[in-house]
Parts: structure tokens; C-alpha cells; sequence
């Protein structure tokens, strides 16, 4: 009898609350999606990185797990307020308390189940569009394959489940404590809303806001990383300050009776506003929060989305690019290891040169932008650090367009009494015209810049630290040879096992042990960790966020495991920004559509009033829009200056293109676009109910 009762009971809600069920269905299906990425052996096959990208969606699933409970929990504590008087009655006809509480789980886990099958085989087709994406990134075709691994339908069921084991344990505590008469009243404890002291809390809507605005300040002046902390810790309790305060805003605006408020239907949609944010001000809060995170989110997916083929590009424009310390060193071990496994279209063995000085080196260090090392101490003297080599570096004439040309790129000249300066194009930014003043003392002739290129050239540590001196090759007969470098084209791809067959050799040669030769030393108790050696550079230059800083580029190996590493931060930022738009638009929805019911009355009193339909109808768009316009307008405010200012950092110390308004601009429009959805479906439910 319980069964038959639940099952019919689900099948009502299903259809009540048919957008809480879509929404869940989709929460399935981007969780099934996203989880075959993980234990897709296609793609552990395809990098050595992979796990990276396991680890950053297992850690986004757990922050989605919990926001998924808080839906499931608002929507089940939502349903039984509606539903009170209808367990009222249970109650009265002889139904225990126990009996009761498993009546309403039964109910919920059967609309979940339904929801998760439905959102199962749409997942199916979901993960065919993900692997696509995924596979195009790396400029690989994917062929149509439905993997269902058993290790991804247990995560998937067992995470699904647990949001509403987390959230259902509330519910069954809440009927326990519940009586009859309890019951009987729940769904009018929202009906009465008392409006005092208004004057007096309206100024929390306005401090809110100011400590919103002095935590901007601080994002700009910077401040250490406990004071972040706690800043983000009252950023988010002024979010929901600012809600709490903002209906008594509006009663104030409303009290002053101003001509303005009575034109039209103002006052009648300004008082329910007010009515609404005043009794939801929580709920509010944690939806502004909510999209502001989708926001953030997007457009920084979209930042490091962008960027990640020009990094590549700049980084590895070489099929093989080899860095030595030796001045001397003819790379006769690695040209072998190459030659074994591919053959050499063409090579150059070239050395990087310095003559003592630092003058271009204390340019960089006093014009170039970087926040992790100062490089011009009380004194003016300037200090290297890691980012740049201790004497101006440069390079031969000869040797620079011998590599340009490896790259695709036309050679250049120099005239008489000239150098070129090879750099960065985000370095190139920061330059003033005082460039072309930096006159270089070389062999006791003084030569002036003659232009700056900023072709995709390594510099990263091989190819410079950041930026190389071109002189004609006579000037660098008497400099010394700082290191030596080897550059290739090859014949088809680079692999993974001629990396590290070259990373072997390379290693040997130079006394350093291989990782693996490391590990062992590392767990007989012969070595620490801190005689373990990355590269043998001396300098890698300032570029941030996206780098690869080695001794040995295999273009095709480093590429693909750079783009592993940023899709493994792109995926999952848009992955959680998905499921944070749908659960603060569901809630927006289904608070909406449930309350058409009370809203009819009012409507129709509009009606007999003598409103015609064509305005109640503009009126309900009203209602609405301001209703979903409120998170939003709050969300797109406050994180518009934190993703504008972060897209514009990002540009500064990446070099990407664009600039952070545009990357937000985009993640606003798709952001709108889903927005929109919602916003029609609750729109057409809404005035379906209150018309019929």
C-alpha cells in the first residue's frame, strides 16, 4: 500500500515539478560525461598526464556532490511546506511518523531514479560530444566509440545517490520533530510578512555594499594570503547581507510615495519583490553566489582555453629543442638517439654567448612586468635571480636566422653599428620608445637597436631567458660561449619513448640521474629530495601560469601534455560552471511555478479591477524578469570586476590575446543564453497557471 502510494506520489511531482526533474536528469548526464574522462583508457593512453585531469574532476565532484545535496534538500524541504496539509492527513488516518518519513524518501529517490536513468542515456550522447571536444583539443580525430566503464557508472551512481542520502537525512530528522498542527500551519508560515525597522536595515543592504567595493580595493592594492582568506569570508557573508537588507531597500523607496512608484503597475510588482526577497534572502544569496562562480568560472576556462595553443607555439616552435650546459658540447649522444628513431630533416648545433655585461639585463629587470622576483636591489645593482641569466645573452646572426628559418619565419639583416632584440610579444608590450635608446658596448663598438621581433622562439631558458641580443657573428668571436643549444626539425612526430630516451642520455651525460634512477636512490635512503634536479637551466625567464621549463623539447610530447594540463583545468571549470547555473535556475524556476497558485488571486483581482489580459500578461514578465534579475544583476556586478581585473592580469603575464572583459563578455552571453531557457519555461508555466 506505502509502495503504490509513493509511486504515485513521485508520478505527481514528476510532473509538478517537471523542470527540478529535467535539471536533475542533466545533473546525471554531465556527471556520467565527465566521469568517463577519468577512466577512459583511450585517453590514459594518450598522455602521461592524465592524471592530472582525474584529480581536478575528482576534486570539482566534490564540491558539486555537496551543491547538488543543498538543491535536493531545498527542493525536498520545498515539497513537504507544500505538501504539509497532505501529511497532515496522513497522520490523521493512521500513519506513523517512521512510515511517513520512509513515504517521502521512497518518493524523492524514485524521482531521482528516474531522473538518473533519463540523464544515463542522454550521457551516452553527452560523452560522444565531450570526447570530440576533448580529441580536437589535441588536433586528433575521435571516432564515434560508447564506453561504458563500470568503474564510471559506480562513481557516477554512487556520487548521484549520495546528494540525496546527504540531503534526505535532513528531512527524515524534520519529521520526527513534526505534529499534526505543525504540519496543518507549514504552508502558511511564509504568508505573513511583517515589515519593521526597515530604516534601520536597508543600511545593511548599503554596508554590504561598501565592504563589497573595499574588497575590490584590496584585490588592487594586494594583500597577503590570511587576510585573502578572511576577506573572502566576509565577502561572502556581506553577499547575503546585502539580500537581507535589500528588501527593506525597497519598502523605503516604496514609503517615500513618490509619483514615480505609482505610475503604471510599479507599485504592485515592487511590493511583491519586496515580499519575496525578504522571505527567500538566504536562498538569494547562495544563487547570487552560485553564478557568480559560473561566471568566474566560464571565463576563466575560456582565458586558459585560448591561450593554451599560443603558449605552445611560443614555447616549442622546434620539433626537438635541446638545452646543455657545456660551452663545448657537439649533442653527438642525443643526434644518435634521434637518428634511431626518426630522421632529420634539418639541425643546428649553436652556442648563446655573453660578453660580461648587464645592460639589457637591468632594462628587463626595471621595464618588464613580473610579480615573482625583484631584479634591481637599493643599490641599482641588478640581481638575476631565476628568471633571468647573470649576463646579457646573445646570439649570432648566422645562428638566429638559421633557426627562423627551421620555424617557417624569413631571415633578417642588420645594418652597420646595430643589434635585433628577439623577445616576447607580451615583453614587447611593455616597451616604451626608451628601447631603442639602450646602446650596447660590444668589442668596443658601441651598437643601437635596430628592431625588436617577437617570433615564437623558446625562451623559456634555451633560447634566452626572456629575450636574446642579435650581433653580427664577428662581434662573438671574442665573447664566451655561455651554453650550448640543439634545435631539429624531424621527419613525422615525436614520441613519448624517443623523449625519454633522449631525457636518458641527456641526463647521463651530464651526471644527473632520470626520475626512475632517482626514485630508487630516493627509497634506499641514498639521496634527499632536494638533490633532485629538474633541468640543468640557469635561468627560465618570467612567463607564468601556462610554462614548460626543461633541458629537452620534443614538440609533439611536451605540446599534447601542456594541453592535457590546461584542458584539465578548462573541463572542470566548465563542468561545475554547468551544474551551478542549473541548480540556482531550477530553484529560481520551481519557486516561481509553485507559487502561481497564490499569485492567481491576486491576478485575478488585477483582472475584475479592470486590467485586461494583454497587460496581466506583461505584468507577470515583469514579475518575473525583476525576480530573475535580481541574482543576476548582482552576480554579473560583482563578479564582472573580479573576472575583468583577473582576465587583464592574465593577458598582462601570459601574453594571451584578448583581454579580460572579453573572456567575460563570453561567459555572460552563455551564461544568458541558459538564463534565457529558464527563464522562458518559467515564464509560460506561470502564465499557464494564473490564466486557467
Amino acid at each position: 500500500m506505502v509502495n503504490k502510494l509513493a509511486f504515485r506520489n513521485a508520478k505527481r511531482s514528476m510532473k509538478d515539478y517537471l523542470i527540478y526533474l529535467i535539471t536533475m536528469a542533466a545533473v546525471a548526464a554531465l556527471m556520467f560525461a565527465f566521469n568517463s574522462l577519468i577512466f577512459s583508457e583511450d585517453i590514459q593512453s594518450m598522455c602521461t598526464e592524465a592524471m592530472v585531469l582525474g584529480a581536478m574532476l575528482g576534486m570539482i565532484t566534490f564540491f558539486i556532490v555537496l551543491i547538488v545535496a543543498w538543491l535536493i534538500n531545498y527542493m525536498a524541504g520545498f515539497m513537504l511546506e507544500k505538501r504539509s496539509r497532505e501529511f497532515a492527513t496522513y497522520l490523521l488516518i493512521g500513519l506513523k511518523k517512521k512510515e511517513l518519513s520512509r513515504l517521502y524518501m521512497k518518493e524523492n529517490i524514485l524521482v531521482g531514479t528516474v531522473a538518473l536513468m533519463a540523464g544515463m542515456a542522454v550521457g551516452l550522447l553527452l560523452q560522444q560530444v565531450i570526447m570530440t571536444v576533448f580529441y580536437s583539443v589535441f588536433n586528433e580525430t575521435y571516432q564515434l566509440n560508447v564506453q561504458i566503464s563500470g568503474w564510471c557508472l559506480l562513481m557516477t551512481v554512487g556520487c548521484y545517490y549520495a546528494c540525496y542520502i546527504l540531503a534526505l537525512w535532513r528531512n527524515k530528522k524534520i519529521f520526527k520533530k513534526m505534529t499534526i498542527a505543525q504540519f496543518i500551519v507549514m504552508d502558511k508560515k511564509n504568508d505573513e510578512i511583517r515589515f519593521g525597522r526597515e530604516r534601520l536595515r536597508q543600511w545593511l543592504f548599503i554596508l554590504a555594499l561598501a565592504y563589497i567595493i573595499f574588497v575590490y580595493v584590496m584585490i588592487f592594492v594586494g594583500c597577503s594570503i590570511w587576510a585573502a582568506l578572511l576577506l573572502i569570508a566576509g565577502f561572502i557573508v556581506a553577499v547575503y547581507a546585502m539580500f537581507f537588507g535589500f528588501s527593506a531597500f525597497i519598502v523605503c523607496r516604496v514609503q517615500k510615495r513618490g509619483r514615480w512608484m505609482y505610475r503604471k503597475n510599479r507599485i504592485f510588482l515592487f511590493r511583491q519583490l519586496a515580499s519575496k526577497v525578504r522571505t527567500m534572502g538566504f536562498t538569494m544569496g547562495t544563487l547570487t553566489l552560485l553564478l557568480i562562480c559560473t561566471l568566474l568560472g566560464s571565463a576563466f576556462a575560456f582565458m586558459f582555453a585560448r591561450y593554451q595553443d599560443q603558449a605552445i607555439e611560443s614555447s616549442m616552435p622546434f620539433d626537438i629543442l635541446i638545452h646543455s650546459p657545456e660551452a663545448g658540447d657537439d649533442f653527438a649522444e642525443e643526434i644518435q638517439v634521434i637518428k634511431s628513431g626518426t630522421d632529420i630533416n634539418t639541425q643546428r648545433i649553436y652556442h648563446i654567448y655573453e660578453n660580461g655585461s648587464q645592460v639589457m639585463n637591468m632594462y628587463f629587470g626595471t621595464h618588464v612586468t613580473t610579480s615573482m622576483e625583484k631584479h634591481v636591489d637599493a643599490a641599482g645593482n641588478f640581481v638575476p635571480g631565476r628568471e633571468y641569466y647573470t649576463w646579457d645573452t646573445y646570439m649570432k646572426l648566422s645562428d638566429y636566422n638559421a633557426l627562423r628559418q627551421m620555424t617557417g619565419c624569413a631571415p633578417i639583416t642588420l645594418p652597420g653599428h646595430t643589434y635585433a632584440l628577439q623577445t616576447k610579444p607580451r615583453i614587447a608590450r611593455d616597451f616604451g620608445e626608451d628601447v631603442y635608446n639602450v646602446r650596447l658596448d660590444v668589442d668596443g663598438e658601441m651598437l643601437s637597436l635596430d628592431c625588436v621581433y617577437t617570433d615564437a622562439f623558446s625562451q623559456n631558458g634555451i633560447n634566452g631567458a626572456d629575450y636574446l641580443i642579435i650581433v653580427p657573428d664577428e662581434l662573438c668571436e671574442n665573447m664566451t660561449a655561455y651554453y650550448s643549444a640543439y634545435a631539429a626539425d624531424i621527419e613525422g612526430e615525436g614520441t613519448g619513448e624517443l623523449k625519454n630516451a633522449l631525457d636518458e642520455v641527456h641526463r647521463h651525460k651530464h651526471g644527473v640521474l632520470t626520475y626512475d634512477e632517482f626514485e630508487e636512490q630516493y627509497e634506499a635512503g641514498n639521496v634527499t629530495d632536494d638533490e633532485w634536479k629538474d633541468d640543468l637551466l640557469e635561468a627560465s625567464g618570467t612567463d607564468e601560469m601556462i610554462v614548460i621549463i626543461a633541458d629537452i623539447f620534443v614538440r609533439d610530447v611536451d605540446g599534447s601534455d601542456m594541453r592535457f594540463v590546461v584542458t584539465s583545468i578548462t573541463f572542470p571549470l566548465e563542468y561545475i560552471a554547468l551544474i551551478f547555473i542549473f541548480v540556482a535556475m531550477t530553484i529560481l524556476a520551481v519557486q516561481q511555478l509553485s507559487d502561481s497558485g497564490k499569485y492567481k488571486f491576486r491576478y485575478d483581482v488585477l483582472r475584475k479591477l479592470g486590467v485586461s489580459k494583454k497587460e496581466v500578461d506583461k505584468i507577470i514578465f515583469r514579475q518575473l524578469g525583476m525576480y530573475y534579475l535580481v541574482p543576476a544583476l548582482a552576480a554579473v556586478a560583482i563578479s564582472s570586476v573580479i573576472a575583468i581585473y583577473a582576465g587583464d592580469q592574465f593577458v598582462k603575464f601570459t601574453g594571451a590575446d584578448g583581454s579580460g572583459l572579453f573572456y567575460f563578455v563570453i561567459a555572460l552571453l552563455i551564461g544568458a543564453g541558459i538564463y534565457g531557457i529558464y527563464f522562458a519555461a518559467a515564464y509560460i508555466g506561470f502564465r499557464r497557471n494564473v490564466n486557467e
